[in-house]
């Protein structure tokens, strides 16, 4: 997606960053790491539908899938567990304390200040999807984006297996289902 100052750029919504926050530190305890050595994106609806994109994860700049696992563990069960308890962890603190208030104002003061300071970061905010992504230009959902003084300066394009795909079509087609919804 090009540079561009419109509107659309200026306008967007937190995504899937507190999720992916929730993730990248959750992964960086269990694999012995700092969360900001841990690159992987919690992509599509912010909920039931989201997920974690595995093929693109790497661990300060080795694949997941060769970073050395802690003994007692596989990979595929660190996957499974990490992507179930990304997708319950919002939930689990509502139940506890009602709210998730703290996490989601911590992420707005994130991107507030990442665009301030015109800081060029990264992060999974709800977006209008790139062509590339095959499920359509009209679906908003999360996607990791640069964002910077323009707001969204740039939508990036993250590699994804064919599963995965197909994770992001079932995410688009519930969106775009709960939109209709509203117009019905």
């Amino acid at each position: 997606m090009a540079t561009s100052t419109r509107a659309e750029n200026l306008i967007f919504g937190s995504g899937t960053v507190l999720d992916t926050a929730r993730l990248r530190y959750q992964l960086g305890k269990r694999l012995n790491v700092a969360k900001q050595d841990v690159h992987a994106y919690v992509i599509g609806e912010h909920g039931d539908s989201e997920f974690v994109v595995w093929s693109s994860a790497f661990i300060g700049g080795i694949l997941l899938t060769e970073f050395p696992i802690p003994q007692g563990a596989t990979l595929e069960q660190i996957q499974q567990e990490y992507a179930q308890l990304t997708r319950k962890r919002g939930y689990n603190i509502f139940e506890r304390k009602g709210n998730t208030s703290y996490g989601i104002s911590t992420v707005v003061c994130q991107l507030v200040d990442t665009i301030l300071r015109d800081e060029k970061q990264i992060f999974p905010v709800s977006a209008k999807a790139d062509s590339n992504y095959g499920v359509g230009s009209e679906v908003v959902l999360g996607l990791p984006c640069i964002i910077g003084s323009k707001g969204i300066e740039r939508q990036l394009l993250l590699s994804r297996n064919a599963h995965e795909q197909r994770l992001l079509e079932e995410s688009a087609n519930k969106l775009n289902e709960a939109y209709n919804s509203l117009h019905n």
